[in-house]
């Protein structure tokens, strides 16, 4: 596979990646939050509970938003 840099058409780079188990839960679809003190097991905001890699998604933008601004 090669690449020249150019993804004009928004999706090449996206369709291009083969099926990955995700790291962050290593495939399972759900991590361990310790958020609040007490341990819970969540969705895996990096796949959405699929277990497989979603590109370009950014699993921290929903607490970005929600957070208060500072002023």
């Amino acid at each position: 596979m090669t690449s020249d840099g150019n993804d004009s058409d928004g999706g090449t780079e996206t369709e291009a990646h083969e099926r990955r188990e995700c790291m962050a839960c290593r495939g399972s679809g759900s991590v361990i939050s310790n958020l609040g003190g007490t341990p819970s097991t969540l969705d895996c905001p990096w796949c959405a509970g699929s277990g497989e890699r979603v590109p370009g998604i950014d699993a921290q933008a929903r607490w970005l938003e929600q957070a208060p601004a500072d002023g």
